[in-house]
């Protein structure tokens, strides 16, 4: 009982870590609103009414984020790099691809927002900035899907060798290092699929979006809650 009981108490520590910033909170909410997706399957009623509510609500936690992803490049922090590296200026390119593609996704997406509260009257405008901002957020990821990669195939190596050296502390922080990239991974190719799928570029149901976005919601979750305190004895 008292295991179960603790156990309880860290998993619901470790939600409350998660919904104690502003990202975390924008996605729970998105997987709520996924969730909403799946059930309503696109036809009119409760779930899809709570599903526009839900996306709405996510917006006040996005405000800023088209500055706070475009930081970097203002500070220079994506084209800095020190000692030139064999690699280096495909990792920067990219790098910068995402930050554009997510600087966009998000100003765009505000625009969108502006359309849906009565703020913006040209409604055409409105609908270009939505593509816009798909767009972007699959640009941006299959610029995250070719770093993260690139990155998991340097991981694979450094395994190898360290297993042919036979040393477990590196091979176990280079088998920690591919895990994480393997989710970022997954995560990216998620991404960038259900952003063609909400541009209907991809022949999918409401319900099988819904779906994707739940996949994703709950993966984004799970990368991004603190790690689940163990109690020591």
């Amino acid at each position: 009982m008292s295991f179960s009981l603790d156990a309880t108490l860290a998993r619901a520590d470790q939600i409350s870590g998660l919904l104690r910033t502003s990202d975390g909170k924008d996605k729970a909410i998105a997987l709520l609103q996924y969730v909403a997706m799946f059930a309503s399957g696109g036809e009119a009623g409760t779930a899809l009414a709570i599903q526009k509510s839900l996306g709405a609500a996510r917006k006040p936690f996005r405000v800023f984020k088209p500055i706070e992803t475009l930081m970097p490049l203002l500070t220079g922090a994506t084209l800095r790099g020190g000692k030139r590296r064999p690699g280096q200026d495909l990792a920067r390119a990219l790098s910068l691809v995402k930050t554009l593609g997510m600087t966009f996704y998000f100003a765009a997406d505000h625009v969108v927002w502006a359309g849906a509260a009565g703020v913006l009257s040209d409604k055409s405008l409105a609908q270009r900035a939505q593509k816009v901002s798909y767009w972007s957020w699959c640009l941006a990821s299959l610029a995250g899907l070719a770093t993260a990669t690139r990155e998991l195939t340097d991981a694979l190596d450094a395994m190898t060798a360290a297993t042919k050296k036979d040393d477990d502390e590196e091979k176990s922080a280079a088998a920690a290092k591919a895990q994480k990239l393997m989710t970022a991974v997954v995560a990216n190719a998620t991404q960038a699929t259900l952003a063609l799928a909400l541009l209907e570029k991809l022949n999918l149901s409401k319900r099988q979006v819904g779906g994707l976005g739940v996949f994703l919601s709950l993966l984004n979750c799970y990368t991004m809650a603190p790690a689940l305190k163990r109690k020591t004895a």
